[in-house]
């Protein structure tokens, strides 16, 4: 997602405890999550392999993606009073830290992606419909995800009270490396530019695929053509 100009993302302006409810912001990177958008294939008729996103990926420490990742807050907080700054800051930098690890297992059929508390476990199916599912972080908190294909790798779209935002993860097969691009738009309070950066990961293990017999054809996903 490309942020637009900065006055396309003011909103009414809202009082000092505003940034207080930031502090309830869920890591928006670690969600298994989503928000509202149209993500189709460019060649609605091409085939798209989920198989390869399986396995247990582990974040690259990359000093230069935490920085860009610092200098992404800073700039979308330019529009804010500096005692504003000085309390968003750190909150958003804490919220907004990619997780340690991610988890993707693909049983032949579908693809699931792993939920905190439950690491490994094929526990929350990856359907490629752009219908929202309201669901519960691991804080019991609600939030409305939906999962497409945009081109360039699977896009989670997800929203809740505070923001909203996407992620979208990509598979580089030459190092083996899973990127997930980050877009995040604090709806909390008003003058915030959305927030984009990236994360690495690096696949450390790949649990065993089903034999080649039991894996049928819908291993493949055709995307739809229809706006969620």
């Amino acid at each position: 997602m490309t942020p637009g100009p900065a006055a396309a993302w003011k909103r009414p302006r809202r009082s000092m405890p505003g940034i207080l409810f930031l502090a309830g912001l869920m890591t928006a990177t670690s969600l298994v999550f989503a928000f509202p958008m149209t993500a189709t294939s460019a060649n609605a008729s091409s085939a798209i392999d989920l198989s390869e996103y399986q396995g247990h990926w582990q974040r690259v420490d990359d000093d230069g993606a935490d920085e860009a990742r610092l200098s992404a807050i800073g700039h979308a907080l330019e529009g804010l009073s500096w005692i504003m700054r000085r309390f968003a800051s750190p909150i958003l930098r804490k919220t907004t830290a990619p997780p340690t690890e991610m988890r993707f297992r693909w049983d032949g059929h579908r693809l699931y992606q792993g939920v905190e508390g439950q690491i490994g476990e094929p526990s929350r199916a990856i359907d490629l419909d752009g219908e929202f599912v309201v669901a519960k972080d691991h804080r019991g908190v609600d939030f409305s995800s939906a999962w497409t294909w945009s081109g360039s790798g699977l896009k989670l779209r997800w929203e809740q009270h505070q923001a909203v935002g996407n992620n979208v993860y990509r598979v580089d097969s030459r190092n083996d490396t899973l990127i997930v691009e980050h877009t995040i738009i604090v709806t909390a309070i008003s003058n915030v530019r959305p927030i984009v950066f990236r994360s690495r990961f690096s696949r450390v293990d790949q649990e065993p695929l089903p034999a080649a017999a039991e894996i049928h054809h819908e291993h493949a996903y055709t995307p739809s053509a229809k706006r969620p």
